[in-house]
Parts: structure tokens; sequence; C-alpha cells
């Protein structure tokens, strides 16, 4: 389970020591939580066979990572080019989004205003993000929702995230099951619209 120990990992400020401890400090746990989220991503929700997917970092060859993830997709080979589940940690948070990424254009269709009602559905506390790269979310409305979506219709590096972000700071982090259980029910939450970004 993770906890707010997971974060120590950030203060090696090493490559090689930075990579070590990701790969055998939060992978296992990525592993262990993609096995239970797979599942509870298609119970209930029609949608192709999903694969698990791993942050691996092979291009740092200097710097080490700013942040690191697992991915949950259609696409066995790889998970950028599609519709996608993310959940990892910056140094100072932990996230879980649905997301489109630049590599999705532009093959793939989004369909913006038939997902609004799905994404009314989800209620409270949720958030919008138009870029990966970047630490910062805001809440979700209507207003950073159709924000989002414009963006990634009209510019070559609008990117479409919805999901949530918990600080090193909250509460959640010093009980770890209560942690493990709210990202696990979160993916759940949000698997109908998931299952609707599928087509």
């Amino acid at each position: 389970m993770f906890s707010v120990t997971d974060f120590d990992i950030f203060n090696d400020q090493t490559l090689a020591g930075r990579l070590g401890k990701i790969q055998t400090i939060l992978d296992p746990k990525f592993e262990t939580l993609g096995a239970l989220l797979i599942p509870r991503l298609t119970a209930e929700n029609t949608m192709p066979e999903q694969y698990f997917h791993m942050a691996k970092h092979l291009r740092r060859h200097k710097n080490p990572p700013t942040d690191t993830w697992l991915a949950i997709s259609a696409n066995r080979r790889g998970y950028k080019m599609g519709p996608h589940i993310e959940v990892g940690f910056w140094d100072d948070r932990l996230f879980i989004w649905a997301a489109l990424l630049v590599e999705t254009k532009p093959q793939y269709h989004p369909q913006f205003d038939a997902w609004w009602p799905l994404v009314q559905a989800l209620g409270p506390d949720w958030q919008v993000s138009g870029n990966h790269m970047k630490k910062a979310a805001e809440p979700l409305t209507e207003a950073s929702y159709q924000s989002i979506s414009q963006h990634y219709q009209t510019t070559n590096s609008g990117e479409w995230l919805i999901g949530q972000t918990y600080l090193k700071s909250d509460a959640l982090f010093e009980t770890p099951a209560v942690l493990w259980t709210e990202i696990q029910n979160r993916v759940a939450a949000i698997a109908p619209l998931y299952a609707a970004m599928q087509v």
C-alpha cells in the first residue's frame, strides 16, 4: 500500500538512486494495484480487454525522473496513443487520471459533448488538467471541462485529463489502507467515462 514515506524516493537526487528506489519500492506496489484496478474497470463496463503498463524511464541518462506511474489501456503495446488510466507520483502528490495525451492525435476523435453527462455524474471533488507534464490541476466544472476539451481540439500540445490529485500533506497518506481503497474507488467511479472513451 502507498504511504507518505513513498515520497522519500524523490529525495534521492541521483539517477541511479532514484530509479533503484522506484523499481524496488513503487513498482511492486504499482503491479499490485494494476492487478486490482483492471477488474474494477471492466467488471460493470463494456470495454476492450485492458493491459497494464509501467513507466520504465528508459530515456533517462542524466537527470532522475520527476514523476513515475502505472498506466492501463486497451493497447497491449503501449498506452500513450489512446485513452488510458494513469496512477502515479510526483514528489509532492499522487495523481489519478483518465487521459488523452498528444500522442492520440490525429487518429483519435473524442466525443466531448457526448461524454459530458458522464462527467457530470462523477460528482464533486474531481479535477482537470491540460498537460500531464505539469503538476497543476483545477477543479472540474463545466467551464474547465469545456476549456480543456477545446484546448485539446485546437492546439497541437493540448491534452485532456480528468481525475484527482492528493497532496503529500493529505491525511489519507497516514492511513494507507483507506488511501488504497480510495484509489480503487476513484478508478471505479471513472470507469463509465473511461469505457465511453474507448469508442
